[in-house]
């Protein structure tokens, strides 16, 4: 649905009340809604990266088991109805790996639902009250929608932060899971790691059960992880919370190929598989196991991990050639994305060296990953293609080319003294369009054979999935 016609208008025009983290407007809104957030049995998921695969995982595995689930996540990419999903049972589970608008919510749902909010808010206004943001809305719209499909349960992504987040109009979970931490968003939820934590910690509730994945397995410093982690175990302390800590010394890789990741766990018997790719996708799958121990049998688990999907991280969507689309928008992101590239295809680039398709939101560390993405290489690249998303924080094409030439070398970029026919100068070219860049990239690839990697922001990602995907 990325069609506008097929998203009600009250919420597009909401938009511009922009981001306001708070709970005092969601906690009107919901109140005159009849609360129906407190009828969902919910599984929170806060965190600076991996929140959607971990929410992924922990759904499908849910479903596997028999249940229907539901799912709120956000971003979208292609459709807004992705951010409002059911996956009802096994059968659903297959279904979303032909289709992946399988359980979004329908467009006549969505406008009924988005009326009765409306019709709060107005009562909001007239009362004098702030107008909820978007995100408010749409929050409160799959509260109603997740009530009315009779769910057995629901497991929210944060949308930032979580201590101010609207997801945390819950008054209880099953389980707060937390991902890897990193810097990110620090203009609203600090510039500390501690201020950080504390914004994601949030999400804990008394006398619940936590799972953290170990900010000792991120990339983030020794001290910081270790102020990381102190603000959780305090949190924890403070709120007579469980704290499981998952690390990534659990976990043993057995097979690692482009068609997946075979690994075991010690509380696990047997060999559990997932189709996603990167190492950082086998510690989200790690943490979601853990978070829903207790809740779904062993073959729940085996098969809901098989059967999970998530666009746009690492996602491969063509083999011959290669085209890879991964939404690492932050630095962390970044390390994941090219620790996992190096690992699967540096041997491969050396030979056949790739297009890098890049396209960022100004506000984001862009030389920080550009930093990530280049230092070291072990391959060279055809071509760097810099790309401005559509939106209006977006990073003009021309001035990304202008850091990248100005800021790396560009014989370590293009060349390699190596005996090949790509031994030779590379560009690095800009467009204003994404998907123009992309339509003309996959042409050359088609003469050439070259493989594309697309990297930058989820905004990208969903502009550019419908190009890259098509056959060339």
């Amino acid at each position: 649905m990325s069609n506008k016609s097929n998203i009600p208008e009250f919420l597009l025009s909401s938009q511009r009340f922009g981001i306001q983290l708070g709970l005092v407007r969601m906690e009107s809104l919901m109140r005159r809604l009849g609360n129906p957030q407190d009828n969902l049995t919910c599984i929170h998921v806060a965190g600076t990266n991996g929140k959607g695969s971990v929410t992924s995982y922990i759904s499908s595995m849910l479903a596997a088991d028999g249940n229907r689930v539901g799912v709120y996540t956000s971003p979208f990419l292609e459709r807004f109805s992705e951010r409002i999903r059911i996956l009802d049972g096994m059968l659903s589970l297959d279904r979303f790996l032909e289709d992946d608008s399988e359980g979004e919510i329908i467009v006549g749902d969505l406008f009924l639902l988005t009326e009765k909010v409306k019709t709060a808010v107005d009562g909001m206004l007239e009362d004098g009250e702030e107008h909820p943001t978007e995100f408010e809305l749409v929050t409160a719209a799959a509260f109603l929608y997740f009530e009315q499909m009779a769910c057995d349960y629901v497991v929210l992504e944060t949308g930032l932060g979580g201590r101010l987040d609207s997801t945390n109009i819950i008054k209880n979970s099953v389980c707060s899971v937390i991902t890897a931490l990193g810097y990110d968003h620090t203009d609203r939820l600090g510039n500390t790691i501690s201020e950080i934590a504390c914004e994601k910690a949030g999400i804990i509730k008394s006398n619940g059960n936590v799972f953290l994945y170990s900010p000792h397995d991120t990339d983030l410093s020794g001290k910081d992880a270790g102020k990381a982690l102190a603000v959780m175990i305090e949190t924890c302390r403070e709120r007579s919370a469980n704290l499981t800590i998952v690390s990534a010394s659990e976990l043993t890789l057995v097979n690692n190929s482009i068609d997946g990741q075979d690994f075991t766990l010690p509380y696990r018997p047997g060999i559990l598989r997932i189709r996603l790719i990167g190492g950082y996708q086998l510690h989200n799958a790690a943490l979601a196991v853990r978070a829903v121990s207790g809740l779904v049998s062993e073959e729940g688990i085996r098969e809901g991990l098989l059967r999970t999907r998530w666009k746009a991280r690492m996602e491969v969507l063509r083999m011959n050639p290669l085209i890879l689309l991964d939404g690492g928008h932050n630095p962390q992101g970044a390390r994941s994305f090219r620790d996992s590239v190096d690992a699967l295809f540096a041997e491969d680039f050396k030979r056949n060296p790739p297009r890098l398709i890049l396209g960022f939101m100004e506000d984001k560390d862009y030389p920080q990953i550009l930093d990530i993405l280049f230092s070291g290489l072990p391959y060279c690249f055809r071509e760097i293609i810099c790309v401005t998303p559509d939106n209006p924080r977006a990073l003009p094409a021309g001035r990304l080319q202008k850091y990248i030439a100005e800021h790396f070398s560009q014989q370590a970029l293009f060349y390699k003294n190596q005996t090949t026919m790509y031994n030779r100068q590379g560009s690095i070219s800009v467009f204003e369009e994404a998907k123009s860049a992309c339509f003309k990239a996959l042409d050359d690839s088609a003469a050439d054979d070259a493989p594309i990697l697309c990297l930058g922001s989820l905004y990208l990602a969903g502009q550019v999935r419908e190009v890259l995907n098509r056959n060339i």
